[in-house]
């Protein structure tokens, strides 16, 4: 399905539906129409991929439920960082297997954003995702140089493992954690989930709410790159709170996080 450049002819003739941002429908989540989801539904992911003009892509999931398929979770983040506005008007242009190019256009305006359209470097991506380490969610461990042997420390965590025989591993929360972020063992996911799987998103599931979270790895370290942030703060999570992580689906990397608070 993929397709050259957007002047393309055969780029036009691509499967496409528009919407209009709602404030009172949108914020959390979009709602797919009806009769694209009954033509090419069947062929889209779990996970899908909307990308901006300017190059910037965002995951989020697509959520079929009895009142339609509904973008959910990652949805919220892309409309806060592209500062959506109410009557904004969408369009979703399929290019690829779960991979859609969106086009927005301002209201009053009638035309697109200038940000929206200016061409975005990988250093550019890489401010956009990393501003200062206090603000930011996107982080890069300050030992990352150091040699660390996580899999002894993985080894020394086994007693909490295969809780209803699932690999489960607990973190004790930290200063280091309120400000900067966490980090994956790297023996537990070595031992239990393949190492292609770093490139893709992870989920956190809490008392039926998902967070989507994506990493950063070295030869030594895993560590949330994107999302930790957010996720802590959502569960009101602080120092000494004892969060732990149960390895439900290896192939899709959920991990059903409960906490116990001190």
């Amino acid at each position: 399905m993929a397709a050259g450049g957007e002047d393309d002819v055969d780029y036009l003739r691509l499967p496409s539906f528009v919407k209009v941002f709602s404030e009172a429908r949108n914020m959390d989540e979009l709602r797919l129409p009806p009769e694209f989801i009954g033509r090419y539904g069947e062929e889209l992911p779990f996970d899908c991929r909307l990308v901006m003009p300017n190059g910037v892509t965002w995951t989020v999931r697509l959520l079929k439920i009895a009142s339609g398929a509904h973008f959910h979770v990652g949805w919220a983040e892309f409309r806060r960082d592209n500062r959506l506005h109410h009557g904004d008007f969408l369009i979703f242009t399929l290019v690829d297997v779960g991979t859609f190019r969106v086009k927005r256009y301002n209201m009053s305006s009638g035309c697109a954003p200038r940000s929206d359209l200016e061409k975005v470097h990988e250093y550019d991506i890489e401010e956009i995702y990393s501003p200062d380490l206090d603000s930011s969610n996107d982080y890069e461990p300050s030992d990352i140089g150091e040699d660390t042997d996580d899999d002894d420390d993985y080894v020394a965590e086994r007693g909490a493992l295969d809780m209803d025989g699932y690999p489960t591993f607990m973190v004790t929360l930290t200063k280091t954690h309120m400000n900067r972020t966490l980090e994956i063992p790297n023996g537990f996911w070595k031992k239990h989930i393949r190492m292609s799987a770093l490139q893709a998103t992870i989920y956190f599931l809490v008392d039926g709410k998902t967070w989507m979270l994506t990493l950063g790895h070295n030869p030594t370290k895993i560590w949330i790159k994107h999302g930790w942030r957010r996720f802590r703060e959502d569960n009101a999570l602080v120092e000494g709170v004892r969060c732990n992580f149960k390895l439900v689906d290896a192939d899709d990397v959920q991990f059903y996080v409960w906490f116990d608070h001190v």
